[in-house]
């Protein structure tokens, strides 16, 4: 066997980590575990010892450097841990063989957690650990599930919850990806839609530990950077309409108005004094926020005056903070841009976040046929 195959057999590569994240995760587990010992010794009563098991420091790992995985989502910490634990006791108690209990306790956790979906590595710890805890453990009884497994399970869980909504670029727990309508943007017919995952997984007939938003993204990603290399060095300013057509953000709604038909456009910027963009107007935006009849010759006084809100000016139903990107920012991202956000209209910025263009879903379709990408790209 060459070497380069045994050290890729031997170390097989991993996700690659930023190092701020590492050490994010590292700390965070430390704080967690600390503040679970610390809380459980307050809760736990003499009898109750060890008034923390092992596995949580296994879940600790799970919760803070892998948050975005299905084994560590909360009805998967809750339910592996605390239906494992009921297993162990029962196998314990059932079951005078000691070896004969430990084996049953996992295989029957394992099929248990895959088949109420709550399937966490650590919990296996947990239910073995009901068997061959020794006499401490098993004089607790069904108190093990609850007063030990139960309060150190809730404690972890409430601090994975606060801690990673409070670190920057964070979120836990995981939420499905809302389903795509049938206009979606340009992009997002690229994408597999969750159907066409869950078929995929299922294909494979094994436990893949990626969520399917993880993949969803992996697959954006991966299509984004395959865009960039066919599309060569073609940065946003090169395909943004320059003379953009803005208001301010006390601009009377009539005015707005007439600006869209005029300029017979979808949505315009709203810019402050500096030309900074605060925030965008589309058609979407007048049909949200009013009432307003189908009668053509009376269409736009209905529009304006019939707002549930009365709204008056830009400000009062602009969307915000609006979607941008900067002028050098490839034409790439923008794929990821429209399809994440459903919007038809971005506004460009210089480097001091002025506004200076702005491209549409149409002008992302029109490069493919533009001349100017053969010559940026050669």
């Amino acid at each position: 066997m060459r070497f380069d195959a045994l050290a890729s057999f031997l170390f097989p590569e991993q996700a690659p980590i930023s190092r701020r994240e590492k050490v994010i995760s590292a700390l965070a587990a430390c704080a967690a575990i600390g503040l679970v010992i610390w809380v459980s010794q307050l809760f736990a009563h003499a009898e109750h010892r060890p008034f923390v098991i092992a596995s949580m420091g296994s879940s600790a790992v799970l919760l803070f450097a892998v948050f975005h995985s299905p084994l560590s989502q909360p009805w998967a910490v809750v339910g592996g841990h605390l239906i494992s634990a009921a297993i162990g006791v029962a196998c314990a108690q059932s079951i005078p063989n000691p070896v004969m209990a430990a084996a049953a306790a996992l295989g029957l956790s394992m099929l248990a957690m895959h088949w109420l979906r709550c399937l966490h590595p650590p919990a296996g710890a947990t239910t073995v650990f009901a068997v061959i805890g020794g006499q401490p453990i098993q004089s607790l009884g069904w108190g093990y599930v609850f007063s030990v497994v139960g309060i150190n399970v809730g404690l972890l869980l409430v601090i994975a919850l606060v801690m990673n909504n409070l670190l920057p670029g964070r979120r836990y727990p995981m939420r499905r990806p809302a389903p795509a309508d049938a206009g979606a943007p340009v992009g997002r017919a690229m994408r597999p839609e969750h159907d066409d995952i869950v078929a995929a997984l299922k294909s494979m007939d094994a436990f893949i530990d990626v969520a399917e938003e993880d993949l969803e993204r992996i697959y954006l990603l991966a299509t984004i950077n395959r865009q960039k290399r066919s599309l060569g060095s073609i940065l946003c300013r090169d395909i943004m309409t320059r003379n953009v057509t803005s208001v301010s953000p006390e601009t009377p709604l009539p005015a707005v108005w007439s600006v869209l038909r005029q300029r017979n456009i979808r949505g315009v910027p709203v810019v402050d004094e500096a030309r900074r963009v605060v925030g965008m107007v589309a058609i979407s935006d007048f049909l949200k926020n009013t009432d307003w009849d189908w009668n053509r010759r009376g269409r736009l006084r209905c529009l304006l005056t019939s707002a549930r809100k009365n709204p008056a000016t830009a400000a009062d139903i602009m969307t915000a903070p609006v979607i941008s990107l900067g002028e050098k920012t490839h034409v790439a991202e923008l794929f990821g841009t429209f399809a994440t956000h459903g919007i038809n209209h971005v506004p460009v910025t210089d480097a001091e976040g002025r506004l200076s263009g702005i491209i549409t879903r149409l002008d992302l379709l029109n490069l493919f046929g533009d001349p100017l990408r053969t010559r940026q790209a050669a």
